[in-house]
């Protein structure tokens, strides 16, 4: 499908440099990648079930303090707390264990301190490969930028994905499309960027599937393959209009934040289906379906939310929820305004109605 690509023939793109170590067990690899990077005084972040995993797998030996007062969406708080317990053991590296809140609250605490992250992700959040991190403070979410907070190492290890529930799975894979998706009609889109958003969503979509048919590890390695591809892209072209509504939903009411992605994501598909071309190279994904339907039958079959409601949104708060969206500009392939975001968001509050019945769709 790439040769249906339009040819683009200016575009500026900037490497990242970090290293990624695929498929083998934490366990086996964490230490010579500590020793690689000369890092002998690591903290360890992690919330308290994933500390308490890594200790039982790895032992105690590779880390000198923990901090496990992670929380969603990365207070501000929080993170200055998380400063003050590193500035009390001088670390001169962090181990970020566990998810994209686990490893925003490391990169915002290197930010800080000047000292260096290895990154395990354990669910498809892409924060591992970027130098982005969320930040909230008063109620506000935002994206912040340092290239010195990129993970030197990125540890994929598919079994750390046994115990992830299934509804955390099919939430957060949805999660890494969303990064591809928009990157695919993101205006700073280049070849590198749409082949590996491509690549990474038929990824992402042949995990659900084998998580769906079969479980197992094959599941796990094809969904965390996918989500790393999908996180690279986020890396390079940033975050467009679907971005910014979860943001402000997530940061300003706390909803969660892959759950959120999931709910709104077809939709916000469906808002740009007819001015983003770029999409099309997706289209035999689902033969029978539209992008959305498809994505919006797999998310339900795999046990996602339904609706902004089931998320405990209010429909009285759509309107101030469009309108810090877009208090400042956003990406969009198309117009976009106050009303139309209400619109979204009212479907979203609705939930998603599929074109055929879910049972119909195979």
């Amino acid at each position: 499908m790439a040769a249906d690509r339009p040819l683009q023939a200016s575009f500026e793109l900037e490497q990242h440099s970090h290293r990624i170590v695929f498929g083998s067990p934490m366990e086996a690899v964490l230490g010579p990648e500590l020793a690689r990077l000369s890092l002998q005084r690591c903290m360890l972040l992690a919330t308290p079930d994933r500390a308490f995993q890594f200790n039982t797998t790895t032992g105690k030996g590779l880390h000198i303090a923990e901090f496990t007062d992670v929380r969603p969406h990365v207070p501000e708080a929080i993170v200055a707390k998380a400063v003050d317990q590193a500035r009390m053991h001088a670390p001169d590296g962090l181990i970020a264990f566990g998810g994209g809140s686990t490893i925003d609250t490391a990169k915002a605490v290197a930010h800080r301190l000047h000292v260096s992250v290895v990154a395990i992700p354990t669910n498809f959040s892409g924060s591992e490969v970027t130098w982005n991190y969320g930040l909230t403070s008063d109620g506000s979410k935002q994206t912040m930028r340092d290239p010195s907070v990129l993970p030197g190492t990125v540890i994929y290890d598919p079994s750390l994905l046994a115990s992830l529930p299934d509804r955390l799975w099919t939430c957060s894979s949805v999660n890494a499309m969303a990064h591809a998706i928009e990157a695919l009609y993101a205006p700073q889109s280049n070849p590198l960027t749409a082949a590996l958003a491509e690549e990474g969503i038929r990824k992402v979509i042949a995990g659900l599937r084998l998580k769906e048919a079969e479980g197992g590890k094959k599941a796990a390695t094809c969904s965390l393959m996918g989500s790393w591809l999908c996180g690279e892209v986020l890396s390079q072209v940033g975050m467009g209009f679907h971005h910014r509504i979860c943001h402000v939903l997530g940061g300003t009411y706390g909803l969660a934040h892959a759950e959120t992605h999931t709910v709104l994501l077809p939709i916000s598909i469906s808002f740009v289906s007819n001015d983003a071309p770029a999409l099309a190279v997706l289209r035999d994904l689902f033969p029978a379906q539209s992008l959305a339907d498809g994505i919006a039958g797999l998310a339900q079959r795999g046990g996602a939310p339904a609706s902004l409601q089931d998320l405990g949104f209010r429909e009285k708060d759509i309107p101030e929820v469009a309108r810090l969206a877009l208090r400042t500009p956003t990406d969009c392939p198309r117009s976009i305004t106050v009303p139309d975001i209400e619109g979204l968001l009212l479907r979203a509050f609705r939930g998603y109605q599929l074109s055929q019945p879910l049972a119909a769709i195979s």
